[in-house]
């Protein structure tokens, strides 16, 4: 009963009735059934927002009111202001603008499952959990090469793994961090050539230590620190790790405890933290999602950013008491946070990208 209520809570929240299934139409429903009613929104004008997406799944592009996504995942923001959002369940990527008006970017045969997202000038590399002739396993995923002006996308490589995270390094290669084999690799996109950093295939474990004698446990995501070296979000061993371009591994934070302690970055807590966003400021971000927060790292402390670590959805004026769910993944510029706060594939109704200011 009180999941019930909570489900029938969030709906009403939302301005929406009981959640849709999205059957591919641009409306959100199927056949001659009507679009759903739009999304009733709080104030862009909050600290912590909604940009666009409410309860109700749906596969619609237009206004903030009228978008609608289907477990978006991951977001990433270019230089000039542009939103991209890993739209999983509807198989294409989304365009943002400030308002949340929305569009498609890319949607064709074959990429399916999007999750990866990386910006680099005119380029948007994307992940893909399926490859491009439609398998799906957990050797399948895809990197691919997208004209940020036309929407097309190429394949880079296929079939490396599961990298879902990406960073693309001052040379114009790409990191990726493979959580379901355990390691952290480099891609050439030029010659498709991966090349292993750190951490053994299919060996899980917490080490640190150089190359294939390090160890990690779902390293999920991954972001180029100012000083050029990786962060990497080590899921099950609740830590952020460094990694050096030559293999070196160290903690940089979290003391591998699961827990929500602020503090020092050696003795903090986090609770399988996943997605990172490094702000220019230096600020790294980290979706803490099992917490329902988003923490803060500056200068060797960890603070907590947004979140009253309940799992819901709430906007308000006040970043630390707003209500995540998903919260997969997450980016930063100057002046906010976009979080992509999906249902993390449990099918609950929350289908939402959210706005913080920073």
């Amino acid at each position: 009963m009180r999941a019930l209520t909570l489900v029938v809570t969030l709906l009403a929240a939302c301005g929406g009735g009981s959640p849709a299934t999205d059957a591919g139409g641009d409306d959100g429903g199927s056949g001659d059934a009507p679009p759903p009613p739009p999304c009733s929104h709080g104030s862009l004008a909050l600290a912590a927002a909604t940009l666009a997406g409410c309860s109700i799944s749906g596969n619609a592009d237009g206004p903030r009111e009228d978008a609608r996504f289907s477990n978006p995942t991951n977001v990433a923001l270019a230089g000039d202001g542009a939103i991209y959002v890993a739209d999983f369940d509807n198989g294409r990527v989304r365009a943002l603008d400030a308002t949340g008006a929305t569009s498609t970017l890319v949607a064709q045969d074959h990429f399916a499952h999007p999750f990866g997202l990386a910006v680099a000038g005119a380029t948007l590399y994307v992940e893909t959990d399926d490859d491009d002739q439609g398998g799906h396993s957990i050797q399948t995923g895809t990197i691919w090469s997208v004209d940020r002006a036309t929407g097309a996308a190429t394949v880079v490589a296929r079939d490396l793994g599961r990298p879902r995270g990406l960073a693309v390094l001052p040379d114009g290669k790409v990191a990726l961090a493979d959580h379901m084999h355990h390691v952290v690799s480099v891609l050439d996109p030029a010659t498709g050539t991966v090349t292993p950093l750190a951490g053994m295939l299919d060996v899980p474990g917490d080490v640190d230590a150089t190359g294939s004698a390090a160890r990690f446990a779902q390293p999920y995501d991954v972001v180029v620190l100012p000083d050029g070296d990786l962060a990497v979000s080590d899921q099950d061993n609740h830590r952020i790790r460094r990694v050096t371009l030559a293999g070196v591994v160290t903690n940089l934070a979290g003391s591998g405890t699961p827990g929500t302690i602020d503090g020092p970055a050696a003795v903090a807590q986090f609770v399988a933290p996943q997605g990172l966003a490094l702000a220019p400021d230096g600020t790294l971000y980290v979706t803490d999602i099992k917490a329902h927060l988003v923490r803060a790292i500056a200068a060797d402390d960890v603070s907590t950013a947004v979140g009253d670590g309940t799992a819901g959805f709430l906007d308000s004026d006040d970043p630390r008491g707003a209500r995540l769910y998903g919260l997969e993944g997450i980016d930063a510029d100057a002046t906010r946070l976009v979080i992509a706060d999906g249902n993390g594939g449990d099918g609950m109704p929350f289908h939402r990208v959210r706005r913080v200011d920073r």
